[in-house]
This record gives structure tokens, C-alpha cells and sequence, in this order.
């Protein structure tokens, strides 16, 4: 006689249990849709890199103007660079992008070529989310593969980066392992970023406008 009311005591801490989680249906502790969708365009976003990361010279920066190209050679140069930069993460921590850029360039008509190959590894790299302080490390990195493209000083055509690999996430009581396999495309004619892929098992499509 007591089965019935043992069984109906059970649905009902079930369904308060339910009413502890998100909206979505998601419990709190886990990487969400949104989450995803933020940290894949932050991640990308990071990872932009410039000529000066890779240790070129000022006539290969971009916007360079006439003044700049008196002095330098006329001559194409062959491109070939180890190099490594530190980001500082939004909420402390930081990410380390270490690697080769090859291609080539040529200082009279600032036209640049570059393909660079890298591993990016987060060091408690914190970022905030609407569910609090998100923290990554690498696990151990993320594999970086990037195409520059520039024509008379300027960005010229889609530039692409692709990220490969894993990452340990902790927030407030919680704590996981990701996958990321992101591809993404920036167009500097109106200075959108798109990012695409998988990430941490949530399938991720955002395009954000950069400054």
C-alpha cells in the first residue's frame, strides 16, 4: 500500500529537480548553446594576428603609406619565420600562440602571402558567460592553421584560420573537457568574422563585425 505513494513522492522530486535547471532544459553546469557560440568567436578572435606578430618589418604593416617606402629594398623576399605571442585573456589568464609563418612579400608594393602553422595553449584563460567566470586550459593546445593575404598595404580577400583540438574548462563548481574543430573566414571589406564548426559538441555558426 505504501508503493503508490513512494512512486508519486519520486515524480514529484524529479520534476522539482527539473525546475532547478535552465530554461533550455540544460542543467546550469554545462557548456551551453550560447556559451559555445561566445567562446568560439572569442577563441577565433584571439587569434587574429598582425605582421608584427610574426616579426616582419614596418613596411609590411598594414595602411602603410608612401613616406614608408624610400628606404626599404624593392626586391620580393622569401618569408620564413619561427615566432610565438601572448594574449591576455578578458578575465585573466592568457593564451600563447607559438609557431612558423612562411610566404612571401614584397616591400615596393607591400603584397604579402603568409601561411602560418601553430599551437595555441591556454593558461587559466578566463572569459565571462552569462552563467559566471569560465576558465581554460589547454589540454594540452589547439592546433593553429591561418592564411593572410595582403594587396598594396591592405587586407584583400577572405582571410581563414582553422582550430583543431582540446581544451579543460572549469566554472564555479563545474568542470569538463571540450573538443574544438572551428573554421572560420574574415572579409575585410565589411569587417565581418565568421566562425563555423564543432564546439564542445555543440555544432557553432556566428559572424561577428570587427573594429
Amino acid at each position: 500500500m505504501l508503493r503508490k505513494p513512494l512512486l508519486l513522492c519520486t515524480a514529484g522530486f524529479l520534476v522539482a529537480l527539473a525546475a532547478c535547471q535552465d530554461s533550455t532544459g540544460l542543467s546550469s553546469l554545462e557548456i551551453t548553446q550560447d556559451d559555445a557560440n561566445q567562446l568560439a568567436a572569442d577563441m577565433d578572435a584571439m587569434s587574429a594576428l598582425g605582421t608584427s606578430d610574426f616579426g616582419l618589418g614596418p613596411s609590411f604593416s598594414l595602411n602603410l603609406g608612401e613616406s614608408g617606402s624610400a628606404s626599404v629594398s624593392v626586391a620580393p623576399v622569401t618569408i620564413d619565420n619561427q615566432f610565438s605571442v601572448t594574449r591576455q585573456c578578458p578575465k585573466g589568464g592568457q593564451v600563447v600562440i607559438a609557431g612558423r609563418t612562411t610566404g612571401t612579400g614584397d616591400r615596393a608594393t607591400h603584397d604579402l602571402e603568409l601561411h602560418t602553422v601553430a599551437t595555441k595553449t591556454d593558461v587559466n584563460c578566463a572569459f565571462e558567460t552569462r552563467r559566471g567566470i569560465l576558465t581554460l586550459n589547454g589540454n594540452p593546445n589547439i592546433a593553429f592553421d591561418g592564411q593572410m593575404k595582403m594587396v598594396a598595404g591592405q587586407l584583400s580577400g577572405l582571410q581563414t584560420q582553422t582550430h583543431k583540438g582540446s581544451f579543460t574548462w572549469a566554472r564555479n563548481d563545474a568542470s569538463g573537457t571540450c573538443d574544438v574543430d572551428l573554421s572560420s573566414s574574415f572579409d575585410p571589406a565589411t569587417r565581418t568574422a565568421t566562425v563555423t564548426g564543432t564546439f564542445c559538441g555543440r555544432t557553432v555558426n556566428v559572424s561577428r563585425t570587427r573594429g
